[in-house]
């Protein structure tokens, strides 16, 4: 994600989603997307297998750092640059340390969740399903995505700049299967743009991503 926004996160900071029962509505404002990332193609669904592996994943328990003493949100860990893309192009300052990076936006608000554009970038050490769950460092206020990679629990409806969607707690991406985009990504490689949203009160957001290989969790604000 492109500092200062994780949640324009976690890159680290983007989704759309599947059915669920409705809940509040509220409206969203326009707001920018960010200039570098890839254009969206068709987004691949979870085998069975990757279903399988998500499910093993979810039985992690979430590791939400407490809040800092000195109040503040302390964001990262960061990358300096990855070079994902076959055209030689990369990201620079991307969230998180690998094998899964975030590149963000800034927010447009939904009522009372913020939104943000956020594209994911996994390397090709990834295998299987990656998982992508968010809870404030105040453990008041998780994450929630939208989407067609969004999974888990039912959150309701948030409308989105004029657009109805289901709210998740829980984002899926199979590694193995990335989304054809533009710019395209070198073999091995996956550029994943989801929505994901949090309450707009929340002061530092824990993301935590869980793969085959381990966990890492990342803070953004």
């Amino acid at each position: 994600m492109v500092r200062p926004s994780a949640l324009a996160c976690l890159a680290m900071v983007l989704a759309s989603l599947a059915c669920g029962p409705g809940g509040s509505t509220a409206t969203a404002s326009p707001g920018p997307t960010p200039a570098s990332s890839p254009s969206p193609g068709a987004v691949p669904t979870l085998t069975p297998a990757e279903r399988t592996q998500l499910a093993q994943l979810e039985k992690r328990p979430l590791e939400t750092p407490a809040p800092a003493a000195d109040g503040q949100c302390h964001q990262g860990p960061f990358t300096s640059e990855i070079h994902p893309y076959a055209n030689g192009s990369g990201e620079s300052e991307v969230y998180g340390t690998g094998p899964v990076y975030g590149v963000g936006s800034s927010a447009v608000q939904a009522g009372q969740f913020l939104y943000f554009s956020v594209t994911y970038i996994t390397d090709p050490s990834v295998q299987g399903a990656v998982l992508v769950r968010i809870n404030d460092v105040s453990g008041k206020y998780p994450g929630r995505f939208v989407g067609p990679l969004a999974t888990g629990k039912s959150l309701g409806t948030d409308t989105i700049q004029g657009v109805q969607e289901n709210a998740y707690s829980e984002l899926a991406l199979p590694a193995g299967n990335p989304p054809v985009n533009t710019p395209v990504t070198k073999p091995g490689w996956g550029a994943w743009h989801v929505l994901q949203g949090i309450d707009k009160r929340y002061t530092c957001a824990a993301i935590q991503i869980d793969t085959a290989a381990g966990t890492e969790v990342i803070l953004g604000h």
